[in-house]
């Protein structure tokens, strides 16, 4: 059977994915599996076997509807798929399935449990309990185009460090601890100036620190931050994907907010501390990963916390205390105790 999978985005939404479609190749060997994401994600998915990756031009070949149709004879012409899962269910993908459908094509979609996430994040009477984890959604969603897997713990594959460059920065007995500064929103992100002050605090404990992120306007923060402390080094820009995290593998402990950069640290063996503001472990997007090698660092006593399920919403208080109450102490203890 062929079946062909969309997830267009987010970064952390579909390295999130990886678990399942490692799943789908071990126990539905004789299928194949066709995903449409973004190029920038393939690495992720290197070692999986019977998955082919599609990449759509949305800038500028496969953009709008026309673009899309275009996207949707491509592959209907050259793979003609059994069926659609649709596993982000957006403007965008519902587009292409309603394509799929008009052929005779069967689509399913992801339940994102859109209501439960409102009562979640409402200003009052939210309804503060544990809602089905995203990989969990995924997996039903699959469920419904009658493709049953039974998940297992995502089992990390051999990552191999093969930049001399990279090499040469593992080297020492120092501690190795990488930090992802960075989130697409403020509400989700540690105050860089907080940031700063433990970098420091950690550096002063013999750590080696190395930062993590994307684009223009990290890499320049990243390298100022670099550029005061000769123990700090910016890899912001400078190695592909896949180089960073075999290098994410070989560090000790990776700190990072709720981010894309925790879902990548999550395809590794690597400890993570996870900073937490504005949104809330309970949506589902932590990473699939096992309860020891992930630390979750959040302010319990706000009653206003999470307000939005992606951080994408404002603060009404203007004051982000979600995150501006953290103590970089408490991440410390973190990282000492499990790096000892």
């Amino acid at each position: 059977m062929k079946i062909l999978v969309i997830r267009l985005s987010a970064m952390g939404d579909v390295a999130m994915s990886v678990p399942v479609f490692k799943t789908l190749s071990e126990q539905h060997s004789n299928d194949d599996f066709y995903l449409i994401t973004n190029k920038l994600f393939n690495p992720f998915f290197s070692d999986i076997r019977n998955l082919t990756l599609i990449n759509p031009d949305l800038k500028e070949k496969h953009k709008g509807i026309k673009g899309l149709f275009q996207l949707y004879k491509k592959i209907k012409k050259e793979i003609n798929p059994d069926i659609v899962v649709d596993i982000h269910d957006v403007l965008r993908t519902k587009i292409i399935r309603f394509f799929f459908r008009l052929s005779g094509t069967k689509s399913v979609k992801i339940n994102k449990g859109r209501k439960e996430k409102r009562q979640l994040t409402r200003r009052k009477n939210k309804i503060l309990k544990p809602l089905k984890h995203t990989v969990t959604r995924y997996k039903e969603a699959f469920l419904k185009a009658g493709i049953f897997i039974e998940l297992h713990p995502y089992s990390v594959p051999e990552f191999k460090v093969n930049s001399f460059e990279l090499k040469k920065l593992l080297h020492g007995n120092n501690k190795k601890i990488g930090i992802a500064p960075f989130a697409k929103h403020p509400q989700k992100q540690y105050p860089i100036n907080k940031t700063e002050a433990l970098i420091q605090k950690l550096t002063d404990e013999n750590y080696k620190i190395f930062l993590f992120g994307g684009g223009k306007k990290e890499k320049y923060i990243a390298e100022n931050i670099a550029g005061k402390n000769p123990d700090v080094t910016s890899l912001v820009g400078k190695f592909p994907l896949e180089e960073e995290i075999a290098f994410i593998n070989q560090l000790d402990a990776m700190i990072t907010p709720d981010s894309g950069n925790m879902h990548i640290a999550a395809l590794t063996s690597v400890k993570i501390i996870s900073i937490w503001g504005a949104t809330h472990p309970f949506a589902g997007f932590t990473p699939y990963i096992p309860d020891e090698q992930f630390h979750i660092i959040q302010n319990n006593n706000l009653s206003c916390r999470p307000c939005s399920v992606f951080g994408n919403k404002p603060c009404y208080k203007n004051t982000i205390e979600c995150l501006q109450l953290i103590d970089s102490e408490e991440i410390i203890k973190i990282c000492k105790k499990i790096t000892d």
